[in-house]
């Protein structure tokens, strides 16, 4: 009809990643999420497997080491250079931080421990919904996360499409959301290892999992591989930038790359960067 604007959609592949689980020791658990939209797909798998230089094994934050053989650190640290100089333009991270230790963190409200992992992934992917997919009409979502053994009575792969489309139908501010499989797709994130239908998401899979890696070393400055604490430095610089006014900021991953922190009790604030307290080295470039 003349003089309507046409419906603004788009169809994306949300890649699903968490670190902190341990719930005994760990204050913070993350839950990072991925947008990829599939248009873009292809050009953004060529650019990872293309950065890998032929090598096959997996990317995985927790394994990287210094000094070694294995081109697994190199590729990770190329990954983060790719993410923030081109992928970023069309692909979107949030990363959702819940602080365990808060005192207004309820306790009583996630007393099984997948009951929280459930929330925090539901509120990373929602984030990222609200936050860089809002110029959008409406937005046809398949969620894939990695591969992991679950108590039988969890129902994360149930309960994440069908919480979220509840949520994103009761706010009006929020695209309209279709989720047309009903479960989450379990995607095991070793390339060696991964069924071949599900291989093309395995390099999403693990970037993702190096995305939330890298911002976990950010604030809690646990690892002492140099490499870790690299990418947690760099990761730290993106989280400041898109702390300050739009017009301020200099990375241009506003609405692009997003980080926030819950208490578990609907408060939300900025979690301190532990890195940046540390005397250690600068990051160099790749």
């Amino acid at each position: 009809m003349f003089g309507v604007s046409p419906e603004k959609t788009e169809t994306f592949n949300v890649y699903h990643d968490e670190s902190g689980t341990d719930l005994a020791h760990a204050r913070f658990q993350l839950h990072g999420s991925l947008f990829v939209p599939v248009p873009k797909f292809q050009s953004g798998l060529q650019l990872l497997q293309n950065a890998r230089n032929g090598y096959d094994g997996q990317i995985h934050f927790a394994e990287l080491r210094d000094n070694t053989k294995s081109p697994m650190s190199l590729i990770a640290a190329k990954w983060l250079d790719l993410f923030f100089n081109e992928i970023s333009n069309y692909c979107f991270y949030k990363c959702m931080i819940i602080d365990m230790r808060s005192p207004n963190f309820n306790k009583a409200k996630f007393s099984t421990p997948y009951l929280l992992y459930n929330h925090s992934a539901l509120l990373s992917v929602y984030g990222g919904i609200t936050w860089s997919l809002k110029k959008y009409d409406k937005v046809t979502l398949s969620i894939f996360s990695e591969a992991m053994t679950r108590a039988s009575n969890d129902n994360f792969e149930e309960y994440l499409p069908k919480e979220l489309a509840k949520r994103a139908g009761n706010n009006k501010k929020c695209p309209q959301v279709i989720i047309p499989l009903e479960k989450v797709m379990s995607v095991i994130g070793d390339p060696r290892k991964v069924e071949p239908l599900l291989a093309k998401h395995c390099e999403f899979i693990q970037l993702a999992d190096i995305l939330t890696g890298a911002v976990s070393q950010a604030i809690n400055a646990k690892a002492s591989q140099q490499i870790k604490i690299d990418l947690g430095k760099l990761v730290a610089d993106w989280i400041g930038d898109t702390r300050m006014p739009p017009w301020l900021q200099v990375n241009r991953l506003h609405r692009r790359f997003s980080v926030s922190c819950y208490d578990g009790n609907s408060k939300f604030y900025d979690v301190q960067l532990g890195i940046l307290s540390q005397n250690q080295l600068k990051l160099g470039k790749f």
